[in-house]
């Protein structure tokens, strides 16, 4: 996901939410991404995991700079910017947010203190909506800035909720996974990020289980 950083307003480059554009982020099983701007907020979420180590727990945010690294990638700093620990901190504190609203969204139930951090972590948001009579209303920011980019993603996440889309965006249920997938389904019943990894992975653990508490097995 990058965000086209041709607005701008005398000198300075703004952020606009409608001059974001997808990317065809890789998605495991052959997913589609989330639609639009949704996309964005999905590949945040996701950012602490590489598709081609399942097993491995890699931050893309480990470090302040590699946070700058990635929001300036997707246009969403501008480049050279520097992060502060503390704006790590609060980025980290959204994607948590973001994520256990995501297990919400595949039948966990709510984790009341990551969403408190999310919440506290979006205040003082930097956007500005801008209205016109022939095209749908837009979020801007005068600068392209870590509180603007913050603001951004959420203001996506939020626009998402009220359109009805939010629900779709799932924490995967496999063990040690929780990749944020978007369910295409018409009746929206997935679990998982891919039937063929985690989905089976869990099918067969549930089996051995029930194999496990059998008469049988226990005779």
């Amino acid at each position: 996901m990058t965000i086209d950083p041709a607005i701008r307003r005398g000198s300075e480059v703004t952020l606009a939410l409608a001059s974001v554009r997808p990317v065809s982020d890789p998605q495991p099983g052959d997913r589609s991404p989330a639609p639009g701007a949704l996309g964005l907020v999905q590949a945040f979420m996701n950012s602490r995991w590489d598709l081609g180590c399942p097993d491995l727990n890699r931050d893309q945010f480990e470090t302040a700079e590699s946070l700058a690294r990635w929001l300036s990638a997707r246009g969403l700093l501008e480049q050279g910017t520097s992060v502060t620990a503390a704006q790590r901190q609060r980025a980290l504190d959204v994607r948590d947010g973001l994520q256990a609203l995501a297990f919400v969204n595949n039948g966990a139930a709510v984790d009341l203190e990551p969403v408190a951090r999310l919440n506290r972590a979006l205040r003082g948001a930097a956007l500005f909506v801008q209205l016109d009579p022939s095209t749908p209303p837009d979020f801007r920011a005068d600068r392209r800035n870590f509180p603007a980019a913050l603001a951004l993603i959420g203001t996506v996440a939020a626009l998402a909720q009220l359109e009805g889309r939010w629900s779709r965006l799932k924490a995967c249920r496999g063990r040690h996974c929780g990749w944020a997938f978007y369910d295409h389904s018409r009746n929206q019943a997935g679990n998982w990020c891919a039937m063929a990894t985690c989905g089976s992975r869990t099918k067969a653990r549930q089996y051995r289980s029930r194999k496990g508490r059998s008469p049988a097995s226990s005779a």
